[in-house]
C-alpha cells in the first residue's frame, strides 16, 4: 500500500551525507518529493530513526543550498529513504531544475 502523499520525481544527483559515526559519505539522490528523498548508497550501517545531514553542491549559476537535516525512515539494500526534519524549498527547487 502506497503511503506517500507527495509525488516523487526521479533524479541522478550526486550528494554527500554527513552521518556522525561515519563522517561524510558519497551517494546519489535517486528521487525526491516535498517531504523527503531516496538516496542510493551502501546502507549497511545506516538504520531507521538516525538523523543525517544532506550536503548538496549547486551548480555555480545557482544559489548555494544549505545542508538539510533528515531522518532515515527506511533502509534497503540499495539505499535509504529520508524524511526532511524541516521544509527545504531551496533543495527541492535545485533538484527540480537539474
Amino acid at each position: 500500500m502506497e503511503r506517500r502523499h507527495q509525488t516523487r520525481s526521479p533524479t541522478n544527483t550526486p550528494t554527500r551525507i554527513s552521518y556522525e559515526p561515519l563522517g561524510i559519505i558519497s551517494a546519489h539522490i535517486r528521487n525526491f518529493s516535498q517531504n523527503g528523498l531516496f538516496i542510493e548508497l551502501d546502507s549497511a550501517t545506516l538504520k531507521p530513526n538516525h538523523t543525517v545531514e544532506i550536503i548538496t553542491e549547486s551548480p555555480s549559476y545557482m544559489r548555494a543550498v544549505p545542508p538539510v537535516k533528515a531522518i532515515i525512515v527506511r533502509s534497503t539494500p540499495k539505499g535509504i529513504g529520508l524524511s526532511f526534519l524541516e521544509p527545504c524549498p531551496r533543495l527541492i527547487d535545485t533538484l527540480s531544475t537539474l
